[in-house]
């Protein structure tokens, strides 16, 4: 297929190199900023055949496939004005054609303006990514929804190109799918920030925290996480819950300091304690 970009941000970083290494033909990366564009299309194999722009004016009318990678605050305007650039071009309908955006929280009529010139749908990869690192996508779980029967059929099989795991899923699923990653994945990724703090103001490094960190992640790959919870609230050590308060009190890291915060740390400290308590018994 011949592959449009329309953003060069973290998914598309991945997602583009994905396509280049199951054969597909990146020929157009777009960006706000013609750095952003230029930047991406040399990262990949063949970048210097790729071409690069900041004006959707200039996007290709006859490609195979448009992958909408914008932000979700961008996505309704420019799928708006990309149909209004077709429509300019005189692009035909072609049956075949695919345009999807890799939005989890944005609906698929989002991409309704370009309904006229193929088949729109949602092909969401289900990962944490940044510009900086190339994610491999056969470990990476899809999730798919198509206009049709038909266009979601050819998003399984495009999906299953790059992974094994792939799943249909609406709309109103990929909000609940959106909110559960943020909570394993960005909250956590928060919690490991202020434990650092905490090890910084006992002058320990990180680095001790990892073993933990890694054995925790591995234990829900076969544990309900439930099951796999360990640690004073798990056990009931209300003798060492407490120690912990009294630490909490004493401590001089930027949020345990945070006067701003709508709820301080002592507050999240027991709303864990509680949820793991009260969770024993689910």
């Amino acid at each position: 297929m011949r592959v449009v970009f329309i953003g060069a941000g973290n998914i598309a970083v991945s997602l583009s190199a994905g396509f280049q290494q199951k054969g597909h033909t990146v020929v157009q990366i777009w960006s706000r900023t013609l750095a952003s564009a230029q930047q991406l299309a040399d990262r990949l194999k063949d970048g210097g055949q790729i071409a690069a722009t900041d004006q959707l004016t200039d996007i290709l009318p006859d490609a195979d496939l448009y992958v909408l990678a914008v932000k979700d605050g961008a996505l309704a305007e420019t799928a708006e004005r990309l149909g209004q650039v077709l429509t300019e071009k005189q692009a035909e309908y072609a049956p075949q054609r695919l345009f999807v955006h890799v939005a989890c929280t944005q609906p698929i009529e989002t991409l309704r303006p370009l309904r006229a010139f193929g088949m729109t749908g949602v092909l969401y990869p289900f990962q944490s990514f940044v510009k900086s690192r190339v994610v491999d996508l056969g470990k990476v779980a899809f999730f798919v929804e198509g206009d049709s029967d038909r266009c979601t059929a050819a998003l399984r099989e495009l999906a299953h190109s790059f992974s094994p795991s792939v799943y249909d899923a609406d709309y109103d699923q990929r909000l609940y799918l959106h909110f559960a990653g943020n909570m394993a994945g960005n909250f956590s990724n928060c919690l490991y920030a202020i434990a650092k703090e905490v090890l910084d103001e006992a002058g320990l490094p990180l680095e001790v925290l990892l073993p933990v960190v890694d054995e925790t992640a591995h234990k829900i790959h076969s544990l309900p996480p439930r099951e796999a919870q360990s640690g004073p609230a798990a056990r009931g050590d209300e003798v060492t819950i407490e120690k912990h308060l009294d630490l909490i009190d004493k401590m001089k890291t930027p949020t345990a300091l945070d006067k701003t915060a709508p709820a301080s740390l002592l507050d999240v400290y027991r709303f864990f304690t509680h949820n793991i308590q009260s969770g024993a018994t689910y």
